[in-house]
């Protein structure tokens, strides 16, 4: 077997970093999955592995790739300036207006809608080089996009226990029969993408390893979390290593690969992204998780006081109108960016080669 994948950066970096932690989670839970189901309140530090060092950090990676490096910024000035203003603004109208129910049901489905579409970049890029807008390529959209969609449909049929968000609850498909007829699509469109990519196996002696596995990492993932089990622990584990590991990987490899193809002509900035620096990398993105997590504890949540300190403002209802939009902003922006800032076919060569090699 020749393996032809286009690796994001190695095959030991992005079978470690990218294609592993879906893997490695996914089979934590399979094998172990009914314990930790029944585990009723998450121990903190599991809560600061999870929610600290992945979740919340995950999202102010995307700083490192956005508004700390210079040059991108100033390719982007205005919408970098105008995605958190107008994702606070249009926020508090939601939470004012609507109320918090509201708030956090838009806020959940604005994050599902980025995962999936994390998930759908990723295959995008294990499948450089391939034909675009052919037969295959249509299954590979199918498939990436039924491997998400289905466990979702799956989730908003039958109940489950477990929350995107505190307070927010699916909308409800009242009928089994949409999640029946796309399960069977599910598994025609599954099968049609194994067997081309086993019949150009046989063929042609490649295999394209990272797209292969991707794609299979994310039907296992979500389907293990979603649908096999049922609990609030086994979901949010698989949900958030899944997703959160694999994206500060990669930010961390553009930049990383970007001083290299600059050589010695590099911004300073980009002198950060060494591995010597790595561990400053990744705790400067605690320490702002830390941070923020603090504020909501202080100021709403008041969950983790053995964490933050007793100190706790309770406020009036019409500054958290104000106030909750603002701490959901980074989180909203980052998705808001996201939509941007991968996108290969619009970057420029020299950030395609930081992306791809």
């Amino acid at each position: 077997m020749r393996v032809s994948t286009p690796w994001i950066y190695t095959p030991k970096f992005d079978l470690a970093a990218i294609l592993g932690p879906p893997a490695l989670v996914t089979g934590v839970v399979l094998i172990f999955g009914h314990k930790i189901a029944a585990v009723k309140d998450t121990p903190p530090w599991l809560w600061v592995l999870l929610v600290l060092f992945i979740d919340v950090a995950h999202v102010y990676s995307s700083l490192y790739r956005t508004y700390f490096d210079k040059e991108e910024f100033a390719k982007r000035r205005t919408l970098y300036i105008l995605a958190p203003l107008l994702s606070w603004l249009i926020g508090v109208a939601i939470y004012g207006c609507l109320g918090p129910v509201a708030f956090w049901s838009v806020v959940a489905y604005f994050a599902i809608y980025h995962f999936v579409r994390q998930q759908y970049g990723f295959l995008m890029l294990y499948r450089r080089g391939e034909p675009v807008g052919n037969l295959d390529y249509r299954i590979d959209q199918l498939a990436i996009y039924l491997a998400t969609l289905y466990p979702l449909v799956y989730w908003h049929t039958y109940p489950r226990n477990f929350q995107w968000f505190s307070g927010f609850e699916v909308l409800r498909i009242p009928y089994h029969w949409p999640e029946q007829v796309l399960r069977g699509l599910y598994v025609l469109v599954l099968g049609a993408f194994l067997a081309k990519e086993t019949a150009k196996w046989a063929k042609t002696g490649k295999l394209n390893v990272g797209k292969v596995g991707l794609l299979l990492g994310t039907a296992a993932s979500w389907g293990t979390g979603i649908i096999l089990f049922n609990g609030d622990l086994t979901f949010t584990l698989i949900n958030i290593v899944s997703h959160g590991v694999p994206y500060m990987a990669l930010v961390w490899i553009y930049q990383h690969r970007k001083r290299a193809a600059r050589r010695t002509q590099y911004p300073k900035f980009l002198s950060f992204f060494q591995v010597k620096y790595l561990p400053i990398y990744v705790f400067s993105l605690f320490a702002l998780a830390f941070f923020e997590e603090g504020v909501w504890d202080w100021f709403v949540w008041r969950e983790h006081p053995q964490l933050f300190g007793g100190f706790h403002v309770q406020l009036q209802a019409t500054a958290l109108v104000f106030l909750i939009p603002l701490l959901t902003m980074p989180q909203v922006t980052h998705y808001v960016l996201d939509a941007f800032i991968w996108r290969v076919n619009k970057m420029g060569h020299e950030e395609v080669r930081a992306v791809i090699g």
